[in-house]
């Protein structure tokens, strides 16, 4: 009896191990990937132009951050749009940057499993950002801004 309860024991630490080691499924799992799409971009004079966009999000290993980079360009704009966010697994946290006009910041809000409700600000600046994963591999976006020409960005891209 004592041997099968040590050999029990064992299996038991083992399996224990090898769940704690496995990588758990984060949140920000879901918006990993490669998406190319449309949009509009809309200024405060109520301008408004079709965009073209990518994006590339990298989820780290736990899912618990996620490097985002947005790109999108009009005839007279381009929006190249990077970010790093970091989660509890609720609320989020990060910084951004926007490198063609060199602008930076941070980001804070609280992520869902398929919905990012984000703040982004920096002196003078800030938007409302809601990014959406649907099924079918869909990613949509939404930016609401105050404090720049630029007031209004609406994508949809597919993986």
């Amino acid at each position: 009896m004592s041997r099968f309860v040590k050999a029990c024991a064992a299996v038991t630490l083992v399996g224990l191990f090898l769940s704690s080691a496995a990588p758990a499924a984060g949140v920000f799992n879901a918006f990993g990937g490669s998406y190319r799409g449309t949009g509009r971009i809309f200024d405060v004079n109520g301008k408004s132009e079709s965009l073209t966009c990518r994006s590339s999000n990298a989820p780290s290993q736990d899912g618990i951050a996620l490097s985002l980079s947005l790109v999108c360009a009009s005839d007279s704009y381009r929006v190249d749009f990077h970010s790093d966010l970091y989660t509890d697994g609720q609320n989020l946290h990060g910084n951004w940057e926007e490198k063609t006009r060199s602008a930076t910041g941070d980001v804070s809000g609280t992520i869902q499993p398929s919905q990012i409700d984000a703040t982004a600000t920096a002196p003078g600046f800030s938007a409302n950002i809601v990014i959406r994963v649907e099924k079918g591999g869909r990613l949509q976006i939404a930016l609401n801004a105050q404090g720049t020409s630029i007031n209004k960005v609406e994508v949809t891209m597919k993986k």
